[in-house]
């Protein structure tokens, strides 16, 4: 009876108030394209070099509301790799290669399209194991 319900609505609650991977962090909504938005934990205004900031960490957060981490540095061409495996709270973290120094918003939105679709990649490929 009532003993019973209020156990299924406390695993409810608690299943809707779970915490996602990366709360606190800023989404940049600039970013957004097709559904994927970039996070920011490292503060791309905070760089040592006067070209701009050359690594840092950040997420990407799927259409369905799900994220993943990237830690990112500064290459000549745009690469993504598997770092950590697909958890229960993410989709993984993955190593990602821009190809431009950040200074600015505009910065993170031009690396963050140019290596989206290696990211929707990494994104299918550890979903579908999940199923």
């Amino acid at each position: 009876g009532t003993r019973e319900l209020k156990s299924i609505i406390s695993v409810i609650g608690g299943v809707l108030m779970k915490k996602r991977a990366y709360d606190g962090f800023p989404l940049i909504i600039e970013t957004e394209t097709d559904g994927f938005i970039y996070g920011e934990i490292t503060d791309h205004l905070h760089y040592d070099d006067d070209v701009g900031c050359l690594t840092g960490d950040g997420f990407v957060q799927a259409p369905d509301g799900s994220r993943a981490g990237v830690i990112w540095q500064v290459e000549d061409i745009v690469s993504v790799s598997v770092c950590i495996e697909p958890e229960e709270d993410r989709w993984g973290v993955y190593n990602v290669w821009f190809d431009r120094p950040i200074k600015t918003t505009a910065d993170i939105v031009h690396n963050f399209r140019n290596v989206l679709p290696l990211l929707k990649e990494a994104y299918h490929a550890a979903t579908c194991k999940k199923d």
